[in-house]
């Protein structure tokens, strides 16, 4: 029995990327947490330097010399966690995790100095329970607790090989999703089928499931302009639009595809426009996301989703991997486009960088739109593709 894992080489890559960060800021060990949120994606930065993916929850103590202790939430979780994580001190956390902590750094002789703390995600504010970090403060007065999620996750942004290799798996099976959904549609089911349909293309092949967002409505009677996060038992009837955004994953790297699938006959020409807006926009960005160019580049890019007359809701472009992190552009680029002025240059991409494109129109008054997009690789030619199913509007037969 084996489960996936990189390479010595790319682990210590990882850990030699870590301990450069801790002497930048001074620091004398990481405390990194992560819980199961998001089918397990809130685990990116145990995760990276683990090899584990918990579900439920987990600190992993990183000295800047020594060896790594890895505590898992819950007690039975611990033989597979000794299977699954390259971390050797890998044992349960107790009911106090932030005890067995402070013992931890007590051991490795950190009682005083400056300590990182990495928590879940650093654009929403999302770290440990305060509970946890009360009692790291109260048992080591004389530590000065430094958050450093945000410039943990910038380690993470350019990918190496071997995890562009484990993306081109979970693209796979992402482009599998919509590949059934065309093949497998069928009048009469409901929106929990679809949901059956597209777990089954990927999970006896070792996919694990992370995101399903979808809706199905009349295309001639359209009322919402984004996938829902939650199906319903609404029957799929001919004439419908089916638009939404999915992720499956290969051992926690995911790929992301959009597509709408027009059911039991073509899309009709105000949908069939909508869809050429979004694919033009989104062959203009990956033109356009090279080394050295900036998220203002791409927001004059997708200009012409505004000069068309519509928006976007969701996020143009985001990071993603394993979770979702910048470069990160949203809905507030719609501005520039509406004053036709110059967005500011923000952050510069990178060659390696994992960006999702998803240039995903809607109409000004909410009432209709869909998604177009991909997880693509960011190269010195542009943003390339790495979902291979056809950029097109699906037709199923039903």
């Amino acid at each position: 029995m084996t489960y996936p894992r990189f390479s010595d080489t790319e682990f210590q890559r990882r850990n030699n990327l870590a301990r450069d960060l801790m002497r930048r800021e001074g620091l004398s060990a990481l405390v990194i947490f992560g819980n199961s949120g998001i089918n397990r994606h809130n685990e990116a930065n145990v995760f990276w330097l683990t090899n584990y993916l918990d579900l439920h929850h987990n600190y992993l103590i990183f000295p800047l010399e020594g060896e790594a202790t890895l505590l898992t939430g819950l007690v039975n979780h611990v033989p597979n966690a000794r299977a699954v994580s390259v971390i050797v001190d890998t044992r349960w956390g107790s009911y106090d995790p932030a005890k067995e902590i402070v013992a931890k750094l007590k051991k490795d002789g950190v009682a005083k100095g400056r300590v990182g703390l990495v928590g879940i995600n650093a654009t929403f504010g999302m770290g440990m329970p305060y509970q946890h970090y009360k009692t790291l403060c109260d048992s080591l007065p004389e530590v000065e607790w430094i958050d450093v999620t945000r410039d943990y996750a910038r380690l993470r942004v350019i990918k190496s090989e071997e995890e562009f290799d484990w993306l081109k798996i979970a693209a796979e099976f992402t482009d599998e999703t919509v590949a059934a959904l065309e093949n497998e549609i069928r009048i009469g089911m409901t929106e929990y089928d679809l949901i059956g349909i597209i777990e089954a293309s990927y999970r006896r092949k070792g996919g694990q499931p992370h995101i399903a967002f979808l809706r199905s409505m009349p295309m001639d009677a359209p009322t919402a302009c984004v996938p829902a996060q939650n199906v319903t038992d609404r029957v799929i009837q001919k004439g419908d639009v089916i638009i939404m955004e999915i992720s499956a994953s290969y051992w926690g790297y995911s790929g992301q595809i959009h597509r709408p699938i027009a059911v039991g006959q073509d899309p009709t020409p105000e949908w069939r426009k909508l869809f050429e807006v979004g694919e033009q926009a989104y062959g203009r960005i990956c033109e356009a996301m090279r080394p050295e160019a900036n998220e203002g580049d791409v927001i004059k890019a997708a200009s012409v989703i505004g000069e068309s007359g519509y928006r976007i809701y969701d996020d143009l472009i985001h990071g993603y991997g394993v979770d979702i992190h910048p470069p990160l552009i949203d809905q507030s680029c719609c501005d520039y486009w509406i004053d036709s002025k110059p967005a500011p240059a923000g952050r510069t991409f990178a060659e390696d960088m994992a960006m999702v494109v998803q240039p995903n129109p809607i109409t000004p008054d909410e009432r209709m739109g869909l998604q177009v997009g991909a997880l693509t690789r960011v190269t010195k030619n542009g943003a390339l593709s790495l979902q291979n199913y056809p950029m097109k509007f699906v037709v199923a037969k039903g």
